[in-house]
């Protein structure tokens, strides 16, 4: 990268142990294999020491990031701060799951200066957690938020999802009116999606899983939306909501398309019109940073009519729509046949320099990105 970012993603790796729908790149935890993976980290920051400066934002997303102990966590943001600087006032985020943190820990991150953290609650009914293969309890997601705030939290995300096996609209709504209960700062809800090569696409493939009806799915994301929205919290994003003032900086910036640069095994980086993304292979990773090479597998420059895709798929995701005189040859879109046809449907409507979808689109964003691209 020849020029600094002000956003920083770190990727850590480990988790207690795979959920059966989950997708992104993690590996059983093992504490020396997690000690060397930090201090490979430390080093990784030194390689790309001219890559960012001045962060904005600070995200430890995996894996679950509260996994390691406090001190390990606190050690990489003083190497962050120490290598890139952190601006005053930066949003720092750490991910964490309910049974991997304690009081304790929660306060060692704060003192470290994490200042969002976010926790994997997903659901507060125990048969739903049973099916989502999670390793906590309910009571034990309400305790993680409960000792967020005791440590002085006052930004706390959970995470929540709905289309689970067995789930109904019932006690979906019944999860939603828990958590608010606790009153957290901002609340994602994400469907329940079986990616290709998990446990749960076979799962469903072979008939021993079912998911609830795509009428009752849809209908759980217009009252778990709309409980959220009568309760204060502003949604803006497709699966997101926040109470004023606390919406996501630092995944404002992806929906943006803004720059980032990613550290650790598997972390993707944007910047200069470039994508890459580094070894999915924590011993490989380890390795080459170890020899001072950066493991990077793919890379691929954003250009012409994908640089548009972009744009669009990501500037779409947000409530507030993507803002046509940022994108090359914006006006051509409005006027495109699929613009046309997708406002005569009800599903994106255009307010000045703003496309964006309606509540009806919100439901079907893939077919309108599909019909757009």
């Amino acid at each position: 990268m020849s020029s600094a970012v002000e956003y920083l993603y770190i990727h850590i790796p480990f988790c207690i142990r795979k959920c059966p729908y989950c997708d992104f790149y993690s590996v059983p935890f093992r504490p020396q294999l997690a000690e060397a993976y930090v201090n490979a980290l430390c080093t990784e920051m030194e390689l790309r020491r001219d890559a960012a400066k001045d962060l904005r934002t600070v995200y430890m997303g995996g894996g679950t990031p509260g996994i390691l102990s406090g001190d390990e966590i606190a050690g990489i943001l003083t190497a962050a701060k120490a290598t890139f600087s952190i601006r005053p006032g930066a949003e720092i985020t750490v991910e964490t799951n309910p049974g991997t943190v304690s009081l304790e820990k929660m306060k060692i991150l704060h003192g470290a200066g994490v200042n969002r953290i976010s926790i994997g609650v997903q659901s507060l009914h125990e048969r739903e957690l049973a099916a989502l293969g999670r390793s906590h309890t309910a009571d034990d997601a309400l305790r993680a938020v409960h000792d967020a705030r005791g440590a002085g939290f006052d930004n706390i995300s959970i995470d929540l999802i709905y289309g689970i096996p067995g789930q109904t609209l019932q006690t979906w709504e019944a999860t939603v009116l828990k958590a608010l209960e606790s009153s957290p700062e901002h609340i994602s809800t994400y469907e329940l999606t079986p990616e290709k090569n998990t446990p749960l696409y076979r799962s469903i493939g072979q008939g021993a899983v079912t998911l609830p009806d795509e009428e009752i799915v849809t209908e759980m994301y217009y009252r778990g939306t709309g409980l959220l929205k009568e309760h204060g919290y502003v949604h803006y994003e497709i699966s997101n909501c926040a109470k004023p003032g606390y919406e996501c900086v630092h995944n404002l910036n992806y929906w943006n398309r803004g720059e980032y640069l990613g550290l650790g095994t598997g972390a993707h980086s944007f910047s200069n019109a470039r994508r890459s993304g580094k070894i999915k292979a924590v011993s490989g990773y380890i390795q080459s940073i170890a020899k001072g090479d950066i493991p990077v597998t793919e890379e691929l420059d954003i250009k012409g009519a994908d640089e548009i895709r972009e744009f669009i798929f990501l500037g779409m995701r947000t409530l507030a729509g993507l803002d046509i005189r940022q994108v090359p040859g914006g006006e051509s879109i409005l006027k495109s046949k699929a613009v046309e046809e997708l406002v005569r449907l009800g599903l994106v409507e255009i307010a000045g320099d703003f496309l964006r979808l309606t509540g009806k689109g919100l439901v079907l964003s893939n077919e309108v990105f599909v019909r757009m691209f």
